[in-house]
């Protein structure tokens, strides 16, 4: 095969070599489909492997993935290169499956837990992502007969491979698009023999891997449509770099006047800032593609790749800051960790984008350092793959870890610790944390807290505690300042009520805002009660009835912003309603507008 101006992507072989490397495939493919078709029978019948889930799951990771990584690089990759590879590869994604299990189960070892190898989505789901890094890398550097290849080999590679995983799925929905409507069309005429024959797992599973397998090597041979899609893709994505940085740096600005109270209150906003950052990234490379100087970007991207990569820091920070705001308050957990680790591939791209956005300024290839970053990152995002799905960084004994040592500390009284995280989401050190827990001495409320521990081992739901009646104070604050609620209210048991319970009145962590009104024009007062949530209105009315008791009698919502902010400073008027109701022998009814009353939000 002779190789294109970056050693990397191959062009058109010869027939022979086509055929070859067709049957090759297509060979994989439906060894793949027999072994998966075989462990669903083991599934399907109960019998080993589907009865020791520490071999079910090792099998299935290595089925799945190790013939997609043959099939991809075979052709492209040096027999020697890819033997080692696929070795290496099969040994780690059995290691990986075999601690997803283990770290699930807290038996001693001397049962193996049954089962068919159920593994978390986490573990699935990253495996793609670090496998597809791995692939990238090892094709590259082994083309270029380098451990580290140059940046547009790289480049080559990943988005070559990236666009066959498109095609590849895109084609076997296709595939069975096709043969589902070819059964549709025989049952017309009551032959059902093709809708019989696509529904046996015998047949539709090994014809799936042989369709990707097909699949894979069509858009393999075919570089010149790869580099064709490609180009599309990245015209069209960094077109859309500017819009983003306007959005971007406008966001940003408006930060100083704005404060970041309104991030804290929407509860997500690491997460947001941290995708906000990604799509920066991905647009950002979509427009800088191999770093080619010759592409020669327009002044308008040129400028638009440095000022994305300037305000990637402050995004960055701001989402680290307010994850790290979420662990002081209330410690580690799964999704923090795993948070925690996106937040520090994120500062290291940002980071290294802005020193290449500065140095840009100074001369030479513009935005020159991105190749390096970039492939720096990639190395990065393996090794906290391998961090976090080994003991080293697993996040359940991270965060397990970090809450028992939060209740050991005093940080969350045990009354208020929450034991079904340790038993849901710790696993195998979840668990084991609480029967730890179940001997400690928590002095007068030893008693009651071994009964919830006992209750989480036995997978009993432990319902959070009410607060007390004096703590009503401290999670509402009623406007405006000064005003109380009436005792009724203060008093009343809220943890069996049937009405609608905004959170503030049965969770001590909740935080809502209370407002008097008189809704019935009766001189009496009812409560409003919001969360709180400056982003976006949801209230809930109570009032009192005649028994003194308190109900739930309706709520507002609102998206128009500053609507809490206007409640609090006392902008509020209760105005009659355009329709009274109508009493038709004795049947109350009350009229639907057909058109809108009311107005939008005000300017």
């Amino acid at each position: 095969m002779t190789s294109t101006g970056t050693g990397v992507t191959p062009d058109e072989p010869p027939a022979a070599d086509h055929n070859a490397l067709g049957g090759a495939r297509l060979i994989v493919g439906f060894v793949q489909g027999v072994a998966l078709y075989l462990i669903y029978l083991a599934v399907d019948h109960h019998v080993w492997p589907s009865t020791n889930a520490y071999w079910m799951a090792p099998l299935l990771m290595v089925f799945v993935f190790v013939p997609l990584l043959f099939i991809q690089a075979v052709g492209t990759m040096r027999p020697l290169t890819l033997g080692l590879w696929a070795i290496a590869a099969a040994a780690i994604l059995a290691l990986l499956g075999w601690f997803d299990i283990w770290r699930q189960w807290d038996s001693t070892g001397a049962t193996a837990p049954s089962g068919n190898g159920d593994m978390t989505f986490t573990l699935v789901a990253f495996t793609i992502v670090g496998l597809f890094i791995a692939q990238s890398l090892i094709t590259a550097a082994d083309a270029e007969r380098k451990y580290v290849a140059r940046y547009s080999a790289y480049f080559e590679v990943a988005w070559k491979l990236e666009i066959q995983l498109l095609l590849s799925a895109v084609f076997v929905g296709v595939f069975w698009g096709v043969l589902w409507l070819g059964a549709f069309l025989f049952n017309l005429i009551n032959l059902h023999f093709i809708e019989d024959l696509i529904e046996k797992p015998w047949f539709a599973i090994p014809a799936s891997t042989l369709a990707v397998a097909a699949a894979l090597h069509a858009t393999d041979v075919r570089s010149r449509l790869i580099a064709g899609v490609r180009t599309v893709a990245h015209t069209l994505l960094s077109w859309l770099l500017p819009l983003m940085v306007l959005i971007a740096v406008g966001f940003t600005l408006s930060l100083p006047f704005t404060g970041l109270q309104p991030l804290w209150a929407t509860k997500s906003a690491a997460g947001l800032l941290l995708t906000a950052a990604g799509v920066l990234v991905i647009l950002i490379n979509a427009a800088f593609q191999d770093g080619d100087p010759e592409h020669n970007r327009a002044p308008v991207m040129r400028w638009s790749e440095f000022a994305a990569a300037l305000v990637l820091v402050p995004f960055v920070l701001i989402a680290a800051y307010a994850l790290w705001l979420r662990v002081d308050q209330y410690g580690w957990t799964t999704d923090r960790v795993l948070t925690a680790a996106t937040t520090l591939v994120a500062l290291a791209y940002a980071l290294g984008y802005a020193a290449a956005a500065l140095l840009s300024l100074g001369g030479g290839v513009w935005m020159a350092l991105l190749a390096r970053v970039n492939v720096a990152a990639a190395f990065l995002v393996l090794g906290i793959l391998l961090g976090l799905f080994t003991p080293i960084a697993d996040p359940a004994r991270l965060s397990v870890s970090s809450q028992v040592a939060r209740l050991r500390s005093g940080a969350v009284s045990p009354s208020h610790f929450d034991f079904n995280y340790l038993q849901a989401e710790g696993g195998r050190y979840g668990r084991q944390a609480l029967a730890e827990l179940a001997t400690a001495d928590f002095g007068k409320d030893t008693a009651k807290v071994r009964d919830l521990i006992k209750q989480a081992l036995t997978g009993t739901y432990v319902s959070p505690p009410s607060p007390a009646k004096a703590d009503l104070a401290k999670t509402i604050t009623v406007y405006p300042r000064g005003s109380a609620l009436p005792a009724s209210f203060m008093t009343q048991d809220w943890s069996h009520s049937e009405d609608v319970v905004v959170s503030c009145l049965t969770q001590a962590t909740a935080k809502c805002d209370a407002f008097l009104a008189d809704i019935f024009g009766d001189r009496g007062d009812e409560v409003i009660l919001t969360d709180g949530d400056v982003a976006y209105l949801s209230a809930t009315v109570y009032a009192r009835r005649p028994d003194g008791k308190w109900r739930s009698i309706g709520t507002f919502n609102s998206s128009c912003p500053g609507m809490v902010e206007a409640l609090r400073a006392g902008k509020m008027q209760v105005v009659a309603p355009e329709f009274r109701d109508v009493a038709i022998n004795g049947v109350r009814l009350r009229p639907s507008a057909s058109y809108s009353l009311y107005s939008g939000c005000n300017p």
